[in-house]
């Protein structure tokens, strides 16, 4: 249960109303006017919501990529030379989605001062402008605009350019380089939300790519669509936004993600049209061949193919290149993907009457009943907690304050059982739950079949992410308590400097950082740095994917670079125990 302090901490005084928000959005929103992109008046519409809604009626299946280079110039070529040999190979591919650098989710004066990541920064107005003028796909902004600080000027930009498929109010939950002030970003978030709403009758459309946010969390599928309604409440119910939650990269059963993919539909009162299935991100593994990760691929988007055939949503259709857990795909890697999934279309066209949906169907409405459970619990909790259920603001805050864990413990509607990890058994486990339950039990088993386990007490670890990513943080805490280890565990988007100071106030024996967004040298390097000022002998795990682009070459390998700075780079858990158990004392913790 939550302390007395934690639920008045939910909502601060003295926040403005969400209403009032929500009209200085709609004001700001009346000021502009919605672009128009090539890739609209090709089709005749004056929106992608417009024909996407086309494309259902006539079951068209449209295609979908992620793309984003270091800026629009490099982006644009890329993309150009894509759409390119597309036309060549005869291969259909519609839209992308314009990957952004995290810093574009700062207000615009703090961007050049924070640290490069990987993705597309458009830097001037002409760069929103090619968007819409100098390609030929639609692009579509599902990252770092609605959830950011940044929620009003991207949102602006993006309507002028004519994306008209807006996000990520996932996002919510995200945090930024040197930005602390959850209220405003929250704030900042709903006035968004209302420029959006004014735009509705122009086929604007507020994008939450779930996997993005708390759903990449949950352990029950039920959680997730609960959390996809409480999201159409705030957004559609309170604000009157069009908002189609989409999904897909966390997925890797065909049947939970047909199910799932089912369930959102019918709780998609209003059928806006998602803006894409995302393909299966998480069963390609580094040491995989690209032959099997090409059969996951085909796979994985013949199954979505059929679904959208025969149940037919609008949603875009995304084949995962093979290249996407060892590297950041390149232009061909991406090109090589569509030919994948354009193959994968023509053997679903031809299979259909092959398949029997009803499992399904079925596991689809114990998700969506199980999933208006949670949100009824959860409104209800947040009423009895003191949040006012009719403001935006309030309920964007309280449960973001709250954090996925807390709201799937305290909500979750399962059988009771603590031999689950969240104290209940899910009603349709998600593959999130499945791959870190076993990825625990892989490593541990691991450590044994090498002899008997290390035991770590006595030894202080502080674990953190630098992104969103969570799932090696997860493991890594799990196995490191098991062995003996006390973690701190400060979760994701934390920065080096605060990584630090936890080290410095716990007297931490060593630090474990995790990064996937190409920048593992330079967080090093920080991190480096600041345990240097504070002259602290603690250990430095890096783990993640670690690369950076270096001298015009892109995701370059920086392991080595790492140990140079006196960093010990991890592609396993294991590795890191190794490291640890290597300095034990003679029954756990470490020398000094």
């Amino acid at each position: 249960m939550l302390g007395e302090r934690d639920i008045a901490e939910l909502v601060p005084p003295g926040l403005p109303k969400g209403a009032a928000l929500v009209e200085e959005g709609r004001a700001l929103a009346r000021r502009l006017r919605v672009g128009s992109t090539l890739y609209q008046q090709q089709h005749r519409v004056r929106s992608e919501r417009f024909y996407k809604e086309r494309c259902r009626s006539e079951r068209t299946i449209t295609y979908y990529i992620n793309l984003g280079l270091k800026n629009w110039p490099e982006t644009r070529e890329a993309l150009r030379w894509i759409q390119s040999e597309c036309r060549r190979r005869k291969l259909r591919v519609d839209r992308v989605s314009l990957t952004a650098d995290r810093r574009m989710g700062l207000l615009p004066e703090a961007r050049a001062a924070a640290m490069e990541e990987t993705g597309i920064m458009f830097w001037t107005s002409d760069d929103w402008a090619g968007v819409g003028t100098e390609i030929e796909l639609q692009g579509i902004l599902n990252d770092h605009a609605v959830g950011s600080p940044a929620s009003i000027p991207n949102t602006a930009a993006a309507i002028e350019a004519g994306i008209t498929y807006i996000g990520n109010l996932s996002q919510q939950s995200y945090g930024y380089p040197s930005w602390s002030d959850d209220v405003g970003q929250m704030a900042n978030t709903v006035v968004a939300m209302g420029m959006l709403a004014e735009k509705k009758p122009d086929g604007i459309v507020l994008d939450s790519y779930i996997d993005d946010g708390y759903c990449a969390s949950f352990h029950d599928a039920a959680t997730s669509l609960g959390w996809c309604l409480f999201h159409h409440y705030v957004a559609r119910d309170l604000i009157g936004v069009a908002h189609s939650p989409s999904y897909g990269s966390s997925f890797a059963d065909p049947l939970l993600k047909a199910a799932f993919g089912l369930a959102l539909d019918a709780v998609n009162v209003e059928r806006v049209p998602p803006s894409l299935v995302h393909g299966d991100t998480n069963s390609l593994r580094p040491e995989d061949s690209f032959d099997r990760s090409a059969a996951t691929v085909a796979t994985d988007v013949f199954f979505t193919v059929a679904r959208e055939l025969t149940f037919p949503t609008g949603a875009a259709v995304h084949a995962t290149p093979l290249s996407e857990p060892v590297r950041i795909p390149t232009p061909e890697d991406i090109v090589q993907s569509l030919e994948i999934g354009n193959e994968a279309e023509r053997r679903a066209r031809a299979s259909l009457d092959l398949i029997d949906w009803r499992p399904a169907q079925e596991l689809a409405e114990r998700i969506k009943v199980g999933g208006e459970r949670v949100f009824r619990l959860l409104l209800e909790g947040l009423e009895s907690f003191g949040v006012d259920c009719r403001d935006p603001l309030q309920l964007l805050i309280a449960t973001r304050r709250l954090g996925a864990a807390r709201i799937e413990e305290l909500y979750g509607v399962g059988e009771p059982d603590g031999a689950y990890p969240r104290g209940f058994v899910p009603v349709a486990e998600t593959d999130t739950s499945r791959r870190l339950v076993r990825q625990q039990k892989d490593a541990l088993e691991a450590l044994a079949a090498s002899g008997t386990p290390p035991d770590l007490r006595g030894v202080s670890v502080v674990a953190a992410s630098g992104d969103v990513h969570e799932y090696g943080l997860y493991v890594l805490v799990a196995v490191l308590r098991d062995l003996g280890a006390s973690v701190v565990d400060l979760g994701t988007s934390v920065e080096p400097e605060l990584v630090i100071q936890a080290a410095a106030e716990t007297a931490a024996d060593a630090v474990a950082f995790s990064t996937y967004n190409g920048m593992a040298l330079s967080v090093c390097r920080e991190l480096r740095s600041a345990l240097e000022r504070r002259r602290l002998p603690t250990q430095l795990f890096i783990g993640g994917r670690l690369t950076e682009d270096l001298d015009g070459a892109k995701s370059v390998d920086v392991s080595v670079d790492l140990e140079q700075l006196g960093a010990i780079p991890c592609a396993r858990v294991e590795e890191m125990v190794a490291g640890l158990s290597a300095r034990s004392g003679r029954e756990g913790g470490l020398d000094g």
